[in-house]
């Protein structure tokens, strides 16, 4: 079924009505067509009144071609017609002119090649203009100014009708070019038109398909596809409508975090290489090198000076300042590479166990850790105790030689655990709230608080990793809170199938 009226083709020439049945059945598919040569047929023809469309010649032994038109007019003012002639000369012209015929075609071999095109054509801007003629034209209205594609087809798919957006889409002038053209064709990826296809015939309905279109010059375009069908009460019969959307920059983007992936996947390789170089190559030097100093200041510190002896105690000192960066780094670097699987962690657990690991700064500092009870995370457990040490050891630190007083709290939201860690210490300026995740940025000198300064960079990578995030609130003398959040998601052993 291709959703073309029934046809009349008025000419006297037997083989001229063969021919023009031929030419558009060929062409348009399974057509009703109904033919008049003589004056009785076509009577019969304009009393029943079933059809659509006529086609008809301008001369006839038993009649005026002209006078058949005005007919045709008065019977079925709605019925397009087309004029397949011989005839010629300004006369004619102008008064099929006044008559308003809808197409024009000359009855020769580029002709009869070119009626179906044209039959397409009146069809396409008949139904047009019966639309915009309608209750619903303010409708129509709007979907001609909207900015994305939209269409109606056959259920075979062979394009009815389409708004400019759709026609511009394709790189055409006229959304009449776009009529008669099978949807599924435009489709680079016929895999992809099979699915489009089987699926309107299953489910009547697709939904944000993706798929690769071709232009009118052979370009292409990335366009998301939604449509469905559309069944007349009445008559029963089904057409397609959709809409398209272009996604061109959104492929584009999609590309480049593709290209940014490998990028960073590569990146992550030259870490891990990093990482293997820092933990062979060089740790092997740097021991070489505390254990000669050591062996120096056993054999020599009696022999040294006083100021000599400073210089010894200070390269010892230097020596172990750089193996305990250069295993921080190498901890830095593993996060990624070397994590472990994300299950179901208690944190309340994870902080007790920090809290007895620290038990010795916490006495100095005559510390208090408190908590609200924290929650049951996704996560991995090794980061998650390293997390939280680095943070309440960093509290610990910069507790200003006071009394420490730390609290963590948790807030549940709908997608995401965000907690807190309080403290009563120092605190920074605000200005330095996002430097402090930097590696190796310090606000203090090595003197007043000794450190790698990679503890909170670390802290920072963890919590990206469980894709989360973190940051700091603080004024300076009135203690800092750190927050940071792990979003909710079932645990790996959850997400396996039974």
């Amino acid at each position: 079924m291709n959703n073309l009226p029934r046809i009349l083709l008025i000419d006297e020439s037997p083989s001229d009505r063969r021919l023009a049945t031929l030419v558009l059945t060929g062409e348009l598919g399974s057509l009703e067509m109904e033919t008049a040569g003589t004056a009785a047929e076509f009577s019969g023809a304009l009393a029943t009144g079933q059809f659509g469309l006529v086609i008809t010649e301008a001369r006839f032994s038993w009649g005026d071609g002209l006078e058949v038109i005005r007919l045709v007019r008065e019977m079925r003012p709605e019925c397009p017609v087309i004029l397949f002639t011989n005839e010629t000369g300004e006369e004619l012209w102008s008064e099929t002119l006044r008559l308003a015929v809808d197409g024009y075609v000359s009855k020769s071999s580029d002709g009869f090649v070119r009626l179906a095109e044209v039959v397409r054509a009146v069809f396409f801007r008949t139904r047009r203009k019966a639309v915009a003629s309608s209750r619903d034209a303010p409708y129509r209205r709007l979907v001609e100014t909207l900015p994305i594609g939209v269409f109606v087809a056959t259920f075979e798919g062979e394009i009815l009708e389409a708004n400019p957006a759709f026609a511009s889409m394709l790189g055409l002038f006229d959304p009449e070019e776009a009529a008669w053209s099978a949807f599924p064709d435009l489709m680079v990826d016929s895999s992809v038109a099979d699915t489009w296809r089987s699926q309107m015939a299953s489910t009547r309905y697709v939904g944000n398909l993706d798929v690769q279109l071709r232009r009118a010059d052979d370009s292409l375009m990335w366009a998301r596809i939604s449509s469905w069908v559309v069944e007349d009460a009445g008559s029963g019969m089904r057409h397609i409508q959709g809409i398209v959307e272009e996604t061109g920059d959104y492929h584009a983007t999609q590309e480049e975090l593709a290209g940014q992936t490998e990028a960073l996947a590569s990146s992550n390789e030259e870490l891990e290489q990093f990482a293997y170089v820092v933990s062979h190559d060089l740790q092997q030097p740097l021991s070489v090198v505390s254990s000669y100093l050591e062996l120096l200041s056993d054999s020599a510190r009696e022999k040294l000076e006083e100021e000599e002896e400073s210089y010894l105690d200070r390269a010892s000192a230097a020596a172990v300042k750089v193996q305990e960066m250069v295993d921080a780094v190498l901890g830095y670097a593993r996060i990624d590479t070397r994590g472990g699987e994300f299950l179901q962690v208690d944190l309340e657990a994870v902080l007790e166990g920090v809290k007895d690991t620290l038990w010795k700064e916490m006495t100095c500092a005559k510390a208090e850790i408190t908590s609200d009870g924290l929650p049951l995370v996704t996560a991995d457990q090794a980061q998650m105790e390293q997390l939280l040490s680095n943070l309440i050891s960093n509290a610990l630190k910069f507790s200003g030689g006071g009394p420490v007083r730390i609290h963590l709290a948790v807030e549940e939201r709908e997608t995401e655990w965000e907690v807190s860690v309080r403290d009563t210490g120092i605190g920074l300026v605000p200005e330095a709230a996002d430097r402090i995740f930097v590696m190796f940025q310090r606000l203090h000198t090595e003197k007043e608080y000794p450190g790698t300064g990679i503890g909170l960079a670390i802290c920072k990578r963890i919590v990206e990793r469980h894709g989360g995030r973190i940051w700091v609130e603080s004024q300076p003398e009135r203690g800092a809170t750190f927050y940071f959040t792990i979003p909710k998601r079932p645990a790996a052993s959850e997400e396996k199938p039974a």
